[in-house]
């Protein structure tokens, strides 16, 4: 699973809206939908603000799980 999936994922849990969500990683709801949809990526300090927000590690938002079992 990729960043834009997981970044989808980890805000329906929470039942956000990307409007919501903009708030808390201060970055525009355009921004949101488009890191959620794969258009762009986001920059370090986003990703520390998701990892923040979420409770999650930058290891865990970046790793590519799908490419580590194809290394194996």
């Amino acid at each position: 699973m990729k960043f834009p999936e997981k970044a989808r994922k980890l805000r329906e849990a929470r039942n956000l809206s990307t409007r919501m969500l903009e708030e808390e990683v201060g970055v525009s709801h355009s921004q949101i939908v488009k890191y959620e949809n794969g258009q762009t990526e986001p920059t370090l300090s986003v990703l520390r603000a998701y990892s923040k927000f979420f409770g999650v590690t930058l290891d865990y938002l970046c790793r590519d799980e799908e490419e580590d079992v194809k290394k194996r």
